[in-house]
């Protein structure tokens, strides 16, 4: 049976780092959010004075890029591939619809979330040094809630290699 990491967190926590080194360990399919779709959002909304990722579009073009990820996800679980989900998942970790999708989407993959955190002002750091347009205002609009669904919490500011060994249960957990 196939194999799913869903790795969540804020913006800048480090999703992607850890996604795809999670992947090499394990061979599995990365499917990370923005690879997928911020390459379309970009040239569709090029030119554009607000940025896609903007609050007043969140509600129209967030619902559509978790469902091309889900979809896509859905076509490699039901390959039997192991797959590895970078996102923020901030609606899939409340445990409502979004997470039933998802879990949906993935069965028979049992997903193993693993949410990064990190304190704010490490995160706010990370965020400016990237300078990406589409963060523009997402510290201030996402509150740090920790996720209502089954877990692993990660330290975001450990070495990557300590992280994917945690997430593996390889050694000794991180303290």
């Amino acid at each position: 049976m196939s194999r799913a990491w869903v790795v969540a967190g804020r913006a800048g926590a480090g999703k992607s780092t850890l996604g795809l080194a999670l992947a090499r360990a394990t061979d599995a399919v990365l499917l990370d959010l923005d690879t997928l779709t911020n390459p379309l959002l970009d040239l569709l909304y090029a030119g554009d004075p607000a940025h896609w990722n903007d609050v007043d579009r969140r509600s129209v073009v967030r619902p559509a890029r978790y469902a091309a990820l889900r979809a896509v996800a859905s076509t490699q679980v039901s390959l039997g591939l192991d797959v590895v989900l970078v996102a923020p998942f901030t609606a899939e970790l409340g445990g409502g619809t979004e997470w039933q999708q998802l879990r949906g989407m993935l069965a028979p993959a049992a997903p193993t979330v693993v949410w990064l955190h990190a304190p704010a002002d490490v995160l706010a750091e990370r965020v400016r040094g990237r300078a990406e347009p589409r963060d523009a205002g997402e510290q201030s609009v996402v509150a740090v809630v920790p996720p209502r669904v089954p877990h692993l919490a990660v330290d975001a500011t450990l070495a990557t290699e300590r992280q994917v060994s945690q997430v593996l249960g390889v050694g000794t957990p991180a303290t």
